[in-house]
């Protein structure tokens, strides 16, 4: 087992976070911190760091160093960004942190950033072409990514600290001064040729790009309280620039879901991403959650792990084999798991004149299946409605949020479709009539195949259906001598409800 801890000192504020390697090289978050420091503020002016950002940041790695001593953890990966790199006083400040807390602290250019944001996101968020913004306090970079490779990479200086006190936008903005702001931006943006009218969607990392996303979820009373990958179109993000740049200072603070800490900066930040949506061309923006950490993760975890590279091919079944890997050993059956998922893909196919769902609802069942029993890692009674919790909150990536959200409900109802879990349940006004539907008719599929292995035997090798008039002939072949009198006994408690959901009787033929 190792234990990493990662630094991000920005322009605006500093995280720390720890990782863990577990031996079965699954990983997780075992604690993150955050603080605002500002050390970009004043930089534009001065050229250098101010005393009170410096100290505030030096209280904070003080803090993490005792925090890595208390956990443990021998390896550290301290990097800090534009405010540090632009300052004239940034090398002897890594100096002082280096003396002072024995932290070594690396300043990276902001190409090198640009990449780590592009490893965080092309890891978690699964899109082939967009343009990747990470907006920091004093920079932001830009990547175009075409077919999941980067293709283009820049970093610009300009950030919601800098740009706030160059305009003074902190307060009350006149619209002179928003206009002037817009077309320094513009400015500045204007000689990157490669994301001139691209109508690729924009995938923002950074506080300013999670802010919008906070408050366009308030508006639009968004039920789920997740932020990676939420999906914000270019109208809802123009409706909540102009209530940011009309309001006052006082009442820009009441927007629900604007952060009292980012309300200064708001404004400068919001018209970067306008311009950035502008020259674009962007039909929306997807909010990512991970970037440069998670970037800087990734690399040590190929390097540790001996993988060819810090990209992973297929991140859904990256993501879910993580996941599993960090549960007791005590509840996960793999071969158990691996025959559920084999037999619901296996009748999805064989079904699917009957239910006429592709390959998406395919891949959904295929995941729930993969882990339908995971909630008996909290109690084994209730573990289907557990393991629909679970599933829909864990850190899968690959999946819409809607689409996370279906894959636990089919999986809370793989012993049969009850209303206490959709009323218990608090996303169940997420899907619409027709998900509804889709869902119903792929958690009788996998509720089959889970009764088919009620004895975890895995008797049976394969399942062929024919129809026959109304009738769904399930041909279910086993292994030589096997019993399979619990199993049919089980999958015959289902056939009601396949009926329901099919319009078609069930008929069980062993062999």
């Amino acid at each position: 087992m190792e234990k990493l801890a990662i630094i991000d000192m920005g322009s605006n504020s500093i995280r720390f976070v720890v990782m863990q390697i577990a031996d079965n090289k699954s990983y997780s978050l075992q604690y993150q911190e955050k603080e605002t420091i500002r050390l970009g503020h004043g930089l534009s002016q001065t050229g250098v760091i101010s005393e009170e950002g410096i100290e505030k940041a030096m209280t904070c790695l003080h803090v993490y160093k005792h925090i890595m001593e208390v956990m443990d953890i021998k390896k550290c990966c301290a990097v800090a960004t534009a405010a540090v790199r632009n300052a004239s006083n940034g090398e002897e400040f890594l100096k002082r942190i280096n003396e002072e807390t024995g932290i070594t602290m690396s300043v990276i250019t902001g190409e090198r950033e640009a990449y780590l944001g592009y490893l965080g996101v092309i890891n978690t968020i699964a899109m082939k072409d967009f343009l990747i913004f990470d907006l920091g306090g004093a920079s932001v970079e830009m990547t175009l990514v075409r077919d999941g490779e980067a293709v283009h990479s820049l970093s610009v200086p300009i950030g919601a600290v800098t740009l706030t006190e160059k305009f003074g936008t902190q307060g009350n903005p006149d619209e002179d001064a928003i206009a002037s702001l817009t077309k320094f931006v513009r400015k500045k943006l204007g000689d990157v040729d490669w994301i001139q009218d691209i109508n690729l969607p924009i995938v923002g990392i950074g506080g300013t790009a999670r802010n919008f996303a906070k408050m366009d979820q308030r508006a639009t009373n968004y039920e789920l309280p997740k932020l990676h990958n939420y999906i914000m179109s270019v109208d809802h993000f123009d409706t909540l620039y102009y209530e940011i740049t009309t309001r006052s200072s006082a009442n820009r603070k009441k927007i629900p879901g604007l952060s009292s800490e980012r309300s200064d900066l708001i404004v400068a930040g919001a018209a970067v991403i306008k311009t950035i949506f502008e020259m674009t061309g962007s039909p929306e923006m997807v909010v990512s959650g991970c970037g440069l950490r998670e970037g800087l993760f990734y690399e040590h975890y190929a390097d540790c792990c001996h993988l060819p590279s810090p990209r992973f091919s297929d991140i859904l079944d990256f993501s879910v084999r993580n996941f599993l890997g960090t549960l007791s050993g005590v509840i996960i059956n793999q071969a158990h798991y691996d025959q559920v998922t084999r037999i619901a893909v296996k009748l999805f196919d064989e079904l699917q004149p009957l239910h006429g769902y592709g390959p998406r609802q395919r891949l959904l069942l295929q995941t729930a299946a993969r882990m339908h029993d995971v909630g008996k890692i909290i109690n084994f009674y209730d573990h289907a409605r557990h393991s629909a919790f679970m599933i829909a909150h864990a850190p899968l990536y690959g999946l819409t949020q809607l689409e996370q959200i279906i894959t636990g409900f089919i999986a809370g109802f793989h012993h049969g479709i009850s209303r206490k879990i959709v009323r218990a349940y608090r996303y169940a006004n997420m899907p619409s009539s027709d998900d509804w539907v889709m869902i119903r008719k792929l958690s009788t599929i996998l509720a089959l195949a889970e009764a088919s292995d009620l004895t975890y035997e895995q008797i049976v090798t394969d399942i062929d259906v024919t129809m026959a008039e109304n009738v769904a002939v399930m041909i279910l072949t086993t292994t030589p001598g096997a019993t399979y009198n619990a199993a049919d006994y089980e999958m015959k408690q289902l056939s009601k409800q396949f009926k329901k959901e099919f319009g078609a009787s069930l008929l069980l033929v062993w062999k």
